[in-house]
């Protein structure tokens, strides 16, 4: 036998620390190493990650924060960053370009690319006898992400704004952005080569999936093929497959770092996001995705960015670590998972808007020297859950220790998963130790051919959605296409071809003839409580269940779609009683109205708020100016991003705009009768005219005086 071949990685779960140093569209100069107080706890976070098995680490230097206009470097801080590495025994990958660039260049700048060079150089010459070998570098991060940044938007600030060019020329084409920045690159390499001949490269890019929001349209579907292929132009100008003028060439692919999270999934034309937690049938698999980058390139990969925010992190990790497992099984030889960002950060065009994406929370101050962090400990168990996967065969394994002949658990619930109300954790920890586990809803309505997705939601344990035409219950038997898709996902791995099958929540006769087939090892049913067993049944059940195990009670429930928005806004609710409204504050409000004007509202709010008092009114923006004392029925959230809108009407009773602006899928719409934004002298009485049917609703008719 063949020794195995030393990695060139210390673990294979790493972690990333975010490191974006560019110029936002506000003016503000980035430097998230600082705001997240890493620059002052690197033992300490080094550490940390070291604890928890993340021995690879990704960091950037920072070319904006680390050259001066005049060409000065200073790499005082990535040496401190390698030293202090070095003391706790974890290796870093370094990026030397996280989209920031000295304040005298732009992204339009011929100039960058000798100017990268020379910083680069220095950065291999000044690394090299402080980092042991391999050294890895990723010379830019992102150049696609960053390409379409600079030249669609204004996120990257003065460095890519189409001002800078004197004219509508090609300059502002993000096309040729991207290949100024390959060839900036290209550069690089060939100067930290000629510093460190050791060093590989690690280049780190989206992989994403873009589809027709109607499929049986032939322009959408080749507008989304199309906008799909513009992932793979970077690495094709780097191994010289396109633009060759450019210097690509073979060699240059040293290894491949894929970014991947659930955003990077799209429809066209609109650009809505195929959403993850709702399980959108269009998503691709992840493992499906990187196959895809395999085929294409056939070179060492590693996922060098993923990861999720809020509620979502944990079960995000259990879905991608089970993709890596599919991958592997596919033949891709992923070498490691980069879980990103380590430490939450703030958003950068929203620098007051944190994620909470990390594994670690921070506070949100730069006050402290060192900072306090604070584990997300749904996030770490479900990482240690997954320790071992960088020694498991590439196939999928069912369970460890478990008898081959062992029958699987197939569990087939009457809702879905995510509106289960047993202790679904209790049920995976109590069987994914002794066989494996498939847990299937009822199909989910679609207008589109059969097909089966397949969710991990622990190791061994799977969540299998049918999607196709056809009612989303059991109130129909699944058809012939179904039943072959489900015994396929059953038979797709190297687990048991036996299963025992489950009927959760079910009436003890209620079950179809057709269950049968999928049960070879036998069938339990453990019936709704409108319709108790038989005590022979129950018996028989409750040898087959885990110990401990609830009984009859565990009944499906309607809820809100499980998600991070629904957390963040409990979060930003909580204490607030209900009934309550919101008083959807127009953009303008607290910034370019005079004093007087915004007192005079306050005023008015505030009366609004004393009228009511049993009506919670939420407003979402900063509190206005005055000294009158605040009523405990009002409520000031702070400014209220976007992407929270739809959860917030959700939970409240009410909204009232003021701006003259609609509500969509609001339950109550008040504007100007002209449609003109409204004064504030007319706000209070719209506000108790608004009132009125909520607290009739709510609270009963008006007491009478």
């Amino acid at each position: 036998m063949m020794p195995r071949a030393t990695p060139l990685l210390k673990s294979f779960w790493m972690g990333g620390f975010e490191g974006a140093d560019h110029i936002n569209a506000r003016g503000e100069a980035l430097d998230m190493v600082r705001v997240t107080g890493h620059d002052r706890c690197l033992d300490a976070d080094y550490r940390a990650a070291r604890r928890l098995g993340l021995l690879s680490l990704r960091e950037s230097i920072g070319w904006r924060l680390s050259e001066d206009a005049g060409g000065h470097w200073d790499l005082g801080r990535a040496v401190h960053m390698a030293q202090a590495a070095q003391r706790q025994g974890v290796q870093i990958l370094w990026t030397l370009m996280h989209y920031g660039v000295p304040g005298d260049l732009t992204l339009l700048d011929d100039a960058m690319v000798p100017r990268f060079a020379r910083f680069a150089g220095e950065v291999a010459r000044v690394l090299r006898p402080l980092c042991p070998g391999p050294r890895f570098y990723t010379p830019i991060n992102e150049i696609s992400f960053l390409a379409w940044a600079a030249s669609v938007t204004g996120d990257m600030g003065p460095a890519g704004m189409q001002s800078q060019c004197p004219s509508q020329d090609s300059l502002v084409s993000g096309y040729l952005v991207k290949q100024r920045l390959v060839r900036a690159a290209l550069a690089g390499m060939a100067a930290i080569r000629a510093a460190d001949p050791e060093a590989r490269f690690l280049h780190v890019e989206p992989v994403v999936h873009v589809a027709p929001h109607e499929d049986d349209d032939p322009d959408q579907r080749e507008l989304a093929q199309r906008i799909g292929s513009y992932q793979w132009q970077t690495l094709d100008m780097l191994s010289g497959r396109m633009e060759p003028q450019l210097g690509g060439h073979a060699d240059a692919l040293d290894w491949l770092g894929m970014n991947h999270y659930h955003s990077s999934q799209w429809e066209v034309p609109g650009e809505k996001r195929l959403a993850w937690h709702l399980r959108d049938p269009r998503r691709q698999p992840l493992s499906a995705l990187l196959h895809g980058v395999w085929r294409r390139y056939r070179r060492p990969m590693v996922m060098a960015e993923t990861g999720h925010i809020g509620v979502g992190r944990a079960a995000w990790l259990h879905e991608v670590a089970g993709e890596v497992q599919r991958a592997r099984a596919l033949g891709v030889p992923l070498q490691g998972v980069c879980l990103y960002p380590l430490l939450d950060r703030p958003d950068w065009n929203d620098t007051w808007r944190w994620h909470r994406s990390g594994l670690w929370q921070v506070p949100q101050t730069e006050a402290d020297d060192r900072p306090a962090r604070r584990l997300n400990r749904p996030y770490a168990r479900a990482l240690l859950c997954w320790r071992s996967l960088n020694e498991a065969p590439p196939c999928m394994q069912a369970a460890p220790d478990v008898d081959a002949e062992t029958p699987g658990l197939l569990l087939l619930l009457p809702c879905a998963w995510d509106d289960w109300t047993a202790p679904r954790q209790l049920l995976l920890d109590a069987w994914r130790a002794r066989c494996p586990v498939r847990v299937l809803e009822p199909p989910r309505p679609a207008a589109m051919a059969p097909l089966i997705r397949r969710h991990t939601l622990a190791p061994g344990a799977e969540l299998l959605v049918l999607h196709g035409e056809g009612a989303g219950s059991w109130a129909d038997a699944p058809t012939p296409a179904q039943l072959a898709l489900l015994r396929g996902a059953l038979k797709q791995d190297d687990g048991p071809q036996r299963w025992l099958c489950w009927l959760a929540g079910w009436r003890a006769d209620g079950h179809a003839d057709w269950w049968r087939e999928l049960a070879a090892a036998g069938l339990v049913v453990q019936p709704d409580a409108a319709h108790p067993p038989d005590g022979a049944l129950m018996q028989r059940a409750a040898a087959r269940l885990p110990p401990g195990w609830p009984g009859v009670s565990c009944k499906p429930r309607r809820a809100a779609p499980h998600s991070y928005e629904d957390e963040e806004l409990s979060r930003l609710l909580r204490g607030i009683p209900q009934p309550c409204m919101w008083l959807a504050a127009p953009p303008h409000l607290g910034g370019t109205q005079d004093a007087a004007a915004r007192a005079r509202l306050a005023r008015r709010l505030r009366a609004a708020a004393w009228r009511q008092p049993a009506l919670h009114l939420v407003v979402d923006a900063a509190e206005l100016p005055g000294d009158e004392p605040r009523p405990p029925n009002l409520h000031w959230l702070g400014p209220v991003h976007d992407s929270l809108h739809a959860a917030l009407a959700a939970h409240v009773q009410g909204i009232v705009r003021w701006d003259g602006a609609s509500s969509p899928g609001s339950t109550l719409q008040q504007c100007s009768g002209d449609g003109d934004p409204l004064r504030p002298e007319q706000l209070a009485e719209m506000v108790d005219r608004a009132l009125q049917p909520i607290l009739q609703r709510h609270l009963g008719p008006p007491a009478q005086h």
